[in-house]
């Protein structure tokens, strides 16, 4: 969370199509109209300087978001939490839910 970045490790706006329309359909910004969201692409960017920065001697940009959305697509989190009766619309305790999430 929040690593320090050096000036030349910005976020990038992602210029290709299809990278937009895959993150857009797994990650999408719903706090935004859609075609705005995915032009000025705030969410992705807050996502990647708060956590991505992190390993960013180890990935960069582009790697950050290809393992993020590889990690969605091999884990269902919400079936997980389903499982373990974590729903949305209720309060958990963390300790519940980081329970559930280390089952899989």
């Amino acid at each position: 969370n929040y690593c320090p970045v050096n000036r030349k490790f910005r976020y990038n706006t992602i210029k290709d199509q299809r990278k937009v329309n895959e993150l857009d359909k797994r990650w999408p910004q719903l706090k935004y109209d859609e075609n705005f969201g995915r032009n000025k692409q705030y969410l992705w960017e807050n996502e990647f300087l708060k956590h991505g920065s992190c390993s960013i001697q180890r990935y960069k940009q582009p790697a950050y978001f290809d393992l993020a959305m590889n990690l969605k697509d091999k884990f269902d989190l919400l079936s997980t939490l389903r499982n373990h009766g974590i729903t949305p619309g209720s309060t958990y305790d963390l300790d519940d839910i980081e329970k559930a999430i280390k089952t899989v």
